[in-house]
């Protein structure tokens, strides 16, 4: 399959329409599905809590960052309650431009303790585009676990965490929709944590807006989830706001996420 053919496939109003929430809803466990009614100011009390508790219950928790808006608003609550925990950044080599610079703008900013950035030995993206096909689920499947994964796996083993907190929704994806905001992984052996599995995308936009918080200047052209320019594109309105994220790496989130994708 040759690159251009690849990018054809549009996202459906079946598959990735407004009606995707209703279904990622639908799949949530009851104790996190009934955390979504609540108001953001309580939500944001459900996620301090969950955050106190990982840094009591656990030895060495550290927390991703993506350069996202949820992470952002993740790690604003977290360094309120432990301003020296680790920060992963994991760079596929192919994030977008804007997310380098408004990573290292927040790292002045806000004076973090610890950033580490991990990334792939080598880029293979053009290996695997000769071997799978650009765009092809198996080219997908085979960048995310080398460029992503893997480091991200690699970044908890050196920094020895035993917690991971990262900033996924229930509401964005069916597979993270059956999440739990404690969350066992065996390699290595450490928890992911969830801290605002039940906060909506409205509920991240007013809470950097009510602190007065930057956001990566990405959402201003339209992209509505931020990952790698390989599979990142403006979302179009009344559409899913993962719509933008790339048919076939939205496809094979179930195999991603049993790697070890968050």
């Amino acid at each position: 399959m040759k690159e251009e053919d690849a990018k054809k496939e549009e996202p459906s109003d079946a598959e990735f329409g407004e009606g995707r929430t209703e279904r990622c809803i639908e799949l949530m466990r009851p104790e996190v599905r009934k955390l979504l009614t609540l108001s953001l100011d309580e939500k944001i009390k459900e996620t301090e809590k969950i955050i106190r508790e990982t840094v009591k219950k656990y030895k060495n928790p550290g927390i991703g960052f993506s350069g996202g808006g949820d992470s952002e608003a993740m790690l604003h609550i977290a360094l309120k309650i432990k301003h020296d925990m680790p920060i992963l950044f994991v760079d596929t080599r192919y994030e977008f431009p804007e997310t380098f610079v408004f990573i290292e703008k927040l790292r002045q900013d806000w004076s973090f303790e610890s950033l580490t950035t991990v990334r792939a030995g080598t880029d293979k993206v053009e290996e695997f585009k000769k071997k799978y096909g650009f765009g092809t689920p198996e080219f997908t499947l085979e960048f995310n676990k080398y460029h992503k994964i893997e480091p991200l796996v690699r970044g908890i083993k050196t920094l020895n965490l035993d917690a991971f907190l990262g900033g996924i929704r229930g509401v964005e994806h069916e597979e993270r929709a059956k999440e739990s905001i404690f969350s066992p992984r065996t390699n290595p052996p450490h928890d992911r944590v969830h801290p605002i599995l039940f906060w909506t995308r409205d509920d991240v936009k007013e809470y950097l807006d009510r602190n007065g918080l930057p956001h990566n200047p990405l959402y201003d052209k339209g992209y509505t989830s931020l990952g790698s320019t390989l599979d990142t594109t403006p979302n179009k309105a009344g559409m899913h706001e993962r719509a933008g994220r790339g048919i076939a790496r939205e496809r094979i989130m179930k195999k991603l996420r049993e790697l070890g994708y968050n």
